[in-house]
C-alpha cells in the first residue's frame, strides 16, 4: 500500500511538472469517455430500462408482415380477444382505442385524447399511479357496463388541474359525461401518450376492431409465440379479408421496444460504434503521449533500473500516472457527458423513442464510466509501460545519451497511428455519408409548397352528425368558416396522411384489364382545395370540385407517376379505376352510398414525395373526402403569413360554427417536415459530424505528438544533416516523409473499412459509405487537417542549432 501511494505521489509530480502533456492526455481521455457515457446514457434508458410498465420486455404486438417487409399490427374484436387469451404462449392480454373526447368543464372546449381500455388494461401495465388507483378487471368485466371512472396522466393532471392535491374524487366532463378522477399516474406512464384513461365502454359494436397487445409467458421467445398464433391470425382473417395482405404475409410477434423504436434502435447501436472508435482515438492518442513522454524520461528509467528497481515497479508506476491521467479525463468526461446528453436528446426525433424514457447520468452510468476510465487508463499505458521497463540498462543509457534514430517500439507506435488514422477516417466516412443523405432530404423535391401551411386535426363531437351526408355537409361548412378567417387563402381535407407517407396503399384495379395484384397505388381522401392549398401543378384534366365532394361523387385524380406506370402511351383520362380495399371496408364505417363502384380518372396532376424522401416516389390516386366521412379528419389551411399566429382566430371561428367543437393536434407544415421527415437524417448527421470533428482533432493531436516524438529522437542526426550542408525545406521533407507514410497506409485502411462496413451502416441509417466523392473529400480534409497538424512540430526540426545538437548529444 506504501508504494501504491508513492506511485500516486510521483505520477502526480511528474503530471504537474509537464502540464501540455498531463492536459492533452486528460482532453483526449476526456471527450473519448464523455462522449462514451452520452451515449451510453442514451442506450441504457432507450434500450435496457426504458418502461416503468411490469415486464416490459414480454410486452408485445401480433404482427402481419408483406413480402416487402411493411405491416402493422392486427387489430382484434373483443370475442377474439378473449380466444387469444387461451393460447398457451400468453400470460395475459389487453384491447384499447383511441376515443378522442372534448372537456367540456372549463370555459372552452378542450380536445382530450383519451385512450379507452379493456378493464384489465392498467392491470395488465401495472405502473404504481402517483396518486389513488386504477380501475380493475373485477370492476369493469366484459360485456357489463363500466363504472363512469378515469385515471388521468400526470402532464393533464397539471395543466388541467393544476396539480391539485386533492383531485381525486373530482368530476370530469367529457363529452358533456361525468366521470370520476380516481388515480393519477406517474410521471413516467405516458402509455400511448394519452391524457385521460377510462374502461371500454359496453354495448360496442362486435365488430369493432382494437389494437391489442399482449404479454408472453415467461421462457417463450418470440419466433415460438407466432408459431404458435398462425392460425390464430389465419382465423381472423378469414373473418375479416382486408386485414391479410392478398400476395402473401408471414406472422411476426414484435416486443414492445422493437414496435416502437423500428429502425432507431439501430441507429442508435451504430451511434454507439461510433463514440466506441472515438474513445479507442483517445486511448491511442494517450499511448502515443506516452510513448513521447518515456522518450524524454529514457535515462531517468534507465537509472531507476540501474539502481535495482524492478521491471514490475516500472511498469506499476508508469501505469499509475496512465489510470490517473484516464480517471481525471473521466471525471472531467462527465462534465462534457453532461452536455452531450443534453444536445443528444434535443435532436432525437419526436416519436422515434418511448416518451417513457428517462436519459440521464445515472449510477449504472456513472459505474460504467468509472470502469471504462480505469480499463482505459491500463490500455493506454500497458504497452508504454512495458516498452520502458525493459531491463536492458546499458541499452537504454546509450539510447537515451545518444537520441539515436534507433526507434524502439516504432512497430508500436506506427501500428497505433495507422489505427488511429484508419478509426477517424471511418468516423469521417459515417459523418461525410450522413451530411450527404441529410442534404439529400432537405434539398429534395417535395412535388409540393410547405410554407404558409397550417395542419391541424379535428374530431367530431361524439354521437354528433350520424348521417353520412350530415357528416359532408359539417365537413364542408367547417372549411368556409376557416376560409372566412383573416389570412387564411385556402383549406381543404386530407383522410389518409400528410405528404412524405403515403398511409393506404392497397391494390388498383383497372377496369377493362386483367387482374393484377402487384399493380398498387398510394390512395388518399382529399377535399377540392387539396391541390391549390399545397401548390401541386395540374397537368392533364381538371381537379375534384366542392359539388362532386358534397355528392361523394366517384371521380379520381391520378399522379404522373400513376399515369406513365399504368397507362403508358395512352390518355387516362376517362378511365376507370378500384382501389381493392375500398370494397372491403367494414360496414361499421360511415362512407358514401356508392364506394365500392369503379372511380373516373378525371385528371392527372404532379408527383409528390409519399413513400420517403430516399424511395422512388409511387403511383399516387386522390379520391374526394366524402368517400369517408369519418369522425376525424385533418385539415390544411395556407395562410399569408406565418400559420402558426392564425391558431387562435381559426379556433375561435369553428367554435363560432359549432361551441362544443374542440381543435386536436396543430402544426405549420414547415414545422411537421422538421420534426418528423427531415429529423432522423438530421440526427445522425449532426451526432456523426460532431463525434467526427472531434476525432479528427484528437488524430491532429496524436499525428502532432508523433512529428514531435521523431524530432525529439532524431535532434542530433539532424543537427549532423545541417551541419553537412542540409537545407531547412530537406529537413522538413524528411520529418514529415515518414508520417507521410503512415498517415497514408493509414487513410487506405479507413477507405477500406468504410466500404467493407457500407452495407451494415446502410441497414440502420440509410447512409452509403461508399459514395466515392464523399469519400474524396473525406479524404482530402484528413490530409489538410494531419498536414497543418504536422507542419508546426516538423518546423521545429529546421530550428534546431547544429552545433548545439551535437554538444548536447
Amino acid at each position: 500500500m506504501a508504494s501504491l501511494f508513492q506511485d500516486i505521489s510521483f505520477a502526480l509530480r511528474q503530471l504537474t511538472r509537464h502540464r501540455i502533456y498531463a492536459l492533452t492526455a486528460v482532453v483526449s481521455m476526456a471527450l473519448g469517455i464523455g462522449a462514451t457515457a452520452a451515449v451510453y446514457s442514451v442506450l441504457y434508458g432507450v434500450l435496457i430500462d426504458p418502461y416503468p410498465y411490469r415486464d416490459a420486455d414480454r410486452i408485445a404486438f401480433i404482427t402481419i408482415q408483406n413480402k416487402q417487409g411493411f405491416g402493422g399490427d392486427i387489430p382484434l374484436t373483443l370475442s377474439e380477444l378473449g380466444q387469444l387469451r387461451k393460447a398457451k404462449s400468453i400470460e395475459d392480454a389487453f384491447s384499447q382505442g383511441d376515443a378522442s373526447m372534448v372537456a367540456t368543464d372549463g370555459d372552452l372546449p378542450q380536445s382530450v385524447k383519451v385512450l379507452e381500455m379493456t378493464g384489465n388494461g392498467l392491470q395488465f401495465l401495472d405502473a404504481p399511479p402517483l396518486m389513488g388507483r386504477v380501475f380493475t378487471a373485477a370492476e369493469a368485466p366484459a360485456g357489463v357496463a363500466p363504472p363512469p371512472v378515469a385515471v388521468i396522466s400526470y402532464p393533464f393532471w397539471k395543466t388541467h388541474f393544476a396539480s391539485s392535491a386533492d383531485v381525486l374524487g373530482k368530476v370530469l366532463l367529457l363529452n358533456h359525461q361525468k366521470y370520476t378522477v380516481i388515480g393519477v399516474t406517474g410521471p413516467r406512464f405516458t402509455w400511448h401518450d394519452s391524457e385521460v384513461y377510462v374502461p371500454m365502454p359496453a354495448g360496442t359494436d362486435p365488430k369493432l376492431r382494437y389494437q391489442t397487445l399482449i404479454r408472453l409467458r415467461p421462457g417463450v421467445s418470440t419466433d415460438a409465440a407466432a408459431g404458435e398464433l398462425t392460425s390464430f391470425v389465419q382465423q381472423v382473417g378469414h373473418a375479416e379479408p382486408a386485414l391479410l395482405p392478398s400476395d402473401g404475409y408471414r406472422i411476426k410477434v414484435d416486443t414492445l421496444n422493437d414496435w416502437l423504436l423500428g429502425q432507431f434502435k439501430g441507429t442508435l447501436i451504430v451511434l454507439f460504434v461510433a463514440v466506441a472508435l472515438l474513445l479507442l482515438i483517445g486511448c491511442g492518442n494517450v499511448s502515443i503521449l506516452m510513448l513521447a513522454r518515456g522518450t524524454a524520461r529514457l535515462q531517468e528509467l534507465a537509472t531507476r533500473i540501474a539502481l535495482g528497481a524492478s521491471r514490475a515497479r516500472i511498469v506499476k508506476q508508469l501505469l499509475t500516472e496512465a489510470v490517473i491521467v484516464s480517471i481525471t479525463g473521466g471525471a472531467l468526461g462527465m462534465a462534457f457527458a453532461y452536455f452531450a446528453i443534453r444536445l443528444i436528446t434535443g435532436l432525437i426525433p419526436q416519436y422515434a423513442i418511448p416518451h417513457e424514457v428517462v436519459i440521464t447520468l445515472n449510477t449504472p452510468v456513472l459505474l460504467f464510466s468509472t470502469a471504462v476510465s480505469v480499463a482505459i487508463g491500463i490500455l493506454a499505458g500497458l504497452s508504454p509501460a512495458l516498452q520502458f521497463s525493459s531491463p536492458q540498462v546499458s541499452q537504454m543509457i546509450q539510447s537515451a545519451g545518444s537520441r539515436s534514430t534507433t526507434s524502439r517500439g516504432a512497430r508500436t507506435r506506427t501500428a497505433l497511428i495507422v489505427a488511429q488514422t484508419a478509426l477517424t477516417v471511418l468516423m469521417l466516412a459515417g459523418a461525410g455519408a450522413a451530411m450527404r443523405n441529410f442534404l439529400q432530404a432537405y434539398a429534395a423535391q417535395l412535388g409540393f409548397d410547405s410554407h404558409h401551411v397550417l395542419w391541424l386535426h379535428i374530431n367530431l363531437p361524439e354521437k354528433s352528425f350520424p348521417g353520412w351526408q350530415e357528416r359532408v355537409n359539417y365537413y364542408d361548412a367547417l372549411i368556409e368558416k376557416i376560409k372566412s378567417t383573416p389570412g387564411v387563402t385556402d383549406a381543404a381535407i386530407t383522410g389518409a396522411g400528410l405528404p412524405t407517407y403515403s398511409e393506404w396503399r392497397q391494390p388498383v384495379q383497372i377496369i377493362g384489364r386483367t387482374l393484377d395484384s402487384s399493380r398498387k397505388s398510394g390512395v388518399n381522401m382529399v377535399g377540392s382545395e387539396y391541390f391549390s392549398v399545397l401548390g401541386i401543378p395540374l397537368l392533364e384534366g381538371r381537379l375534384i370540385t366542392r359539388e362532386e365532394v358534397l355528392r361523394g361523387a366517384n371521380v379520381a385524380v391520378i399522379s404522373s407517376t400513376f399515369a406513365q406506370r399504368y397507362f403508358p402511351g395512352s390518355d387516362p383520362i376517362g378511365r376507370q379505376i378500384l382501389p381493392a380495399e375500398l370494397a372491403q371496408v367494414p360496414s361499421t364505417l360511415l362512407h358514401a352510398p356508392n364506394l365500392s363502384q369503379p372511380y373516373e380518372v378525371i385528371g392527372v396532376v404532379g408527383d409528390v414525395r409519399n413513400d420517403g424522401l430516399h424511395r422512388p416516389i409511387i403511383p399516387q390516386a386522390y379520391l374526394p373526402s366524402s368517400i369517408f366521412a369519418s369522425t376525424g379528419n385533418d385539415f390544411l389551411i395556407r395562410t399569408t403569413g406565418n400559420p402558426s399566429a392564425l391558431l387562435h382566430a381559426i379556433s375561435t371561428n369553428i367554435r363560432a360554427l359549432n361551441q362544443n367543437q374542440a381543435v386536436g393536434m396543430t402544426y405549420s407544415l414547415d414545422e411537421y417536415l422538421s420534426m418528423f421527415v427531415w429529423s432522423h437524417e438530421r440526427f445522425i448527421a449532426v451526432l456523426f459530424g460532431v463525434f467526427s470533428f472531434v476525432a479528427l482533432g484528437l488524430a491532429a493531436i496524436g499525428l502532432a505528438s508523433v512529428v514531435a516524438y521523431s524530432v525529439e529522437q532524431r535532434t542530433r542526426e539532424f543537427g549532423i544533416r545541417m551541419a553537412l550542408g542540409a537545407q531547412q525545406w530537406n529537413v522538413l521533407r524528411l520529418t514529415l516523409t515518414s508520417t507521410a507514410r503512415t498517415t497514408g497506409a493509414g487513410l487506405i485502411l479507413g477507405i477500406l473499412l468504410s466500404v467493407g462496413l457500407s452495407d451494415a451502416v446502410h441497414r440502420w441509417t440509410q447512409s452509403s459509405l461508399r459514395d466515392a466523392s464523399v469519400l474524396a473529400v473525406i479524404a482530402g480534409v484528413f490530409l489538410v487537417a494531419s498536414a497543418a497538424a504536422c507542419f508546426l512540430p516538423a518546423r521545429r526540426a529546421t530550428r534546431i542549432d547544429p552545433m548545439v545538437a551535437l554538444r548536447d548529444s
